[in-house]
């Protein structure tokens, strides 16, 4: 079994948002280092990337491309174990 990170947020009630981006850094960097457009979509799992080694985040991607602040998921859901 792969590890995998599922998130969840709430959707943005805004016209001008096109969709989502996830942020995700190592516990111990002061930057993110990872990012992935998920559309409009408000849950995604990240395969291979273990809960507890990082920290996650997700922006507001304007029409126009622009980004809101990063905020951080409302849910984190947890793996499943066989």
């Amino acid at each position: 079994v792969q590890p995998s990170t599922t998130l969840q947020w709430s959707e943005v009630k805004d016209k001008d948002v096109a969709g989502y981006k996830i942020y995700w850094r190592d516990t111990t960097s002061p930057q993110w280092q990872y990012s992935k457009s998920v559309g409009t979509i408000t849950k995604h799992t990240l395969k291979n990337v273990v809960i507890d080694n990082y920290l996650f985040g997700v922006v507001a991607v304007g029409k126009d491309g622009h980004e809101s602040l990063v905020a951080y998921p409302t849910t984190l859901i947890p793996r499943r174990r066989n």
